[in-house]
């Protein structure tokens, strides 16, 4: 990984959602881990070191390991154990032409059902920061935790929690990819991400068709960073 995104992913967490049990503790932790590659592909997960290094007990490691093995971020093989999963960069087509189809969805739903309301107050302060910040997984954080509003405010759980998975393997492509590049493509990101202005202003419109070409739009800058380095 370049030494940019490397030095960020020491201390950075994209995944800050409070967890409610021990196994979401450890799910959080090694999801966290896996996404941002500080754990490789192929890297063997051993439960005893787990244990240590969380400070938790082999159910909640355990768990956190089958859930992570439904979200193809790890695999288990019976007799040998569980490892990372490997990243294929050719499922990279298949993950855009579905996520940008649903992002849309999910945006168009977000402005037909936002109603007369406001939008999250760390909706403003994320768009503040967008132009001033300079480091990639950064404005990755950022990136997600808009994409995660526009989710949730389309009022559909089925579709945000499979949004959400999505997200969760775009990110380490896009991180597996900025490893291939001299030094991370933060600044195309940032002037990428000034679509959530127009994205949220939409949806308070209630401007469906608009909202849903933004966000699909804004889902393909992703794979376009990718091609270039495959």
């Amino acid at each position: 990984m370049s030494s940019a995104i490397l030095e960020a992913a020491t201390t950075l967490v994209l995944f800050d959602d409070p967890p409610a049990t021990m196994a979401g503790q450890a799910y959080q932790a090694l999801l966290e881990d896996i996404v941002t590659l500080r754990m490789k592909p192929g890297d063997v997960l051993v439960e005893e070191e787990l244990q240590r290094r969380l400070g938790l007990g082999r159910t909640p490691i355990r768990e956190a390991l089958q859930r992570l093995a439904y979200e193809e971020l790890v695999v288990i093989l019976p007799r040998r154990g569980a490892f990372v999963s490997q990243i294929n960069v050719t499922d990279l087509k298949d993950i855009y032409e579905v996520r940008s189809t649903l992002e849309g969805l999910a945006a168009r739903l977000a402005a037909e059902s936002f109603g007369n309301g406001v939008l999250p107050a760390q909706v403003a302060v994320n768009l503040a920061a967008i132009p001033g910040t300079t480091d990639f997984l950064a404005l990755i954080a950022i990136d997600r935790h808009l994409h995660r509003t526009v989710h949730r405010l389309s009022r559909n759980s089925y579709l945000a929690d499979n949004l959400d998975w999505y997200l969760k393997l775009s990110i380490r492509l896009v991180l597996a990819a900025a490893e291939r590049l001299p030094s991370p493509p933060a600044r195309e990101m940032a002037e990428t991400m000034m679509d959530f202005h127009d994205l949220f202003a939409a949806i308070v419109a209630h401007d469906g068709a608009r909202a849903e070409q933004i966000a699909s739009r804004h889902a393909g800058f992703s794979e376009g960073m990718l091609r270039r380095t495959v």
